[in-house]
């Protein structure tokens, strides 16, 4: 099964970066971007999203609050350049916590977290041949 992604970031350098990236694990079928929290805030309240990435430090809601209105209802991954907000997003129910600048697969880890909260397992059936042929054929 897919999963439906929101991000949201003030940054439009991490906002596309953390997108480009999420778009080539296997399990993620479609993602969503917001730079501004609000418009994210309502289409999370209409359409549902399976989880949603986001920034801590953003003007208007942060992503503590986000944390805070979601983290019962939809799994989140935190993230932010000051690496001292982990133990805050973990203690209001972040899955993960990624510190920028990060990864392809540190994000890539985050998002097999959120699957495994979600569904209980890892999806076994991407092989490391599979995931290869995936991210060749995608680019």
């Amino acid at each position: 099964m897919k999963l439906e992604l929101v991000i949201v970031d003030d940054s439009t350098l991490w906002l596309s970066l953390a997108e480009k990236l999420a778009k080539t694990h296997p399990l993620v079928g479609s993602v969503t971007t917001f730079d501004d929290s609000y418009d994210a805030w309502v289409h999370i309240q209409i359409n549902k999203p399976q989880f949603v990435i986001s920034d801590i430090e953003m003007p208007g809601m942060n992503g503590l609050s986000f944390l805070e209105m979601f983290a019962d209802r939809l799994p989140f991954i935190s993230s932010s350049t000051k690496q001292e907000f982990e133990d805050v997003a973990r203690e209001l129910g972040c899955v993960d916590f990624i510190t920028k600048p990060f990864t392809k697969s540190g994000l890539h880890n985050s998002i097999d977290l959120v699957y495994e909260k979600l569904y209980g397992k890892s999806d076994k059936t991407i092989s490391r041949s599979n995931y290869q042929n995936y991210n060749a054929y995608n680019q």
